[in-house]
């Protein structure tokens, strides 16, 4: 990069003691944005995602209450989710074929990462049934990190280990049965 032509200009007229104001910068720096760089690394070219060091530390700990299919879909979230705080809009069977494992197993893991406030729930973009979840901002971001401060207002904190799934109630035995 060329080094940047700059003007001096005096402080103060020497002669009458009138004092300037002083430009820090020029105009044109002064209302420009730099252009955002999007980077190129061979040989896996891409966005890039931010995520918390501390918090993947303690989710990959043998320890930590998550095991390796929600270890498995975690990082799945995190590589195939869109930019911002969008839902990932695939089908829990769409994901148990691309990974090779049972719809149930991705079921279960996205329930865990769910109630562990890793993954949350977009209840905007439901269709019919079919729940989309989105990878917590406070986890992992794909976006510039003035738009990761807004998008975590309104995010729960993720917690490792996760909370013990609720008791299903059970059912009243019919006399049919009992028998």
């Amino acid at each position: 990069m060329p080094p940047r032509s700059r003007t001096t200009r005096q402080a103060a007229d020497t002669t009458s003691g009138e004092i300037y104001q002083l430009e820090i910068f020029g105009e044109e720096e002064a209302g420009s944005k730099r252009e955002a760089v999007r980077y190129d690394w061979k040989p896996y070219p891409g966005r890039h995602v931010n995520l918390g060091k501390a918090l993947m530390r303690q989710v990959w700990d043998a320890e930590s209450g998550y095991n390796e299919k929600d270890r498995d879909i975690l990082g799945y979230y995190i590589s195939h989710s869109p930019e911002g705080a969008e839902p990932l809009r695939q089908t829990f069977k769409q994901i148990a074929e691309k990974l090779g494992v049972s719809e149930t197993k991705v079921s279960k893991a996205v329930a865990n990462l769910h109630r562990g406030g890793l993954l949350l729930e977009s209840v905007a973009d439901r269709v019919g049934k079919v729940k989309f979840y989105r990878l917590n901002p406070r986890a992992g971001y794909d976006g510039p990190a003035v738009r990761q401060v807004e998008a975590v207002k309104d995010a729960r904190f993720p917690v490792v280990p996760p909370p013990q799934a609720p008791a299903r109630p059970r059912r009243a035995r019919t006399q049919k049965e009992a028998s």
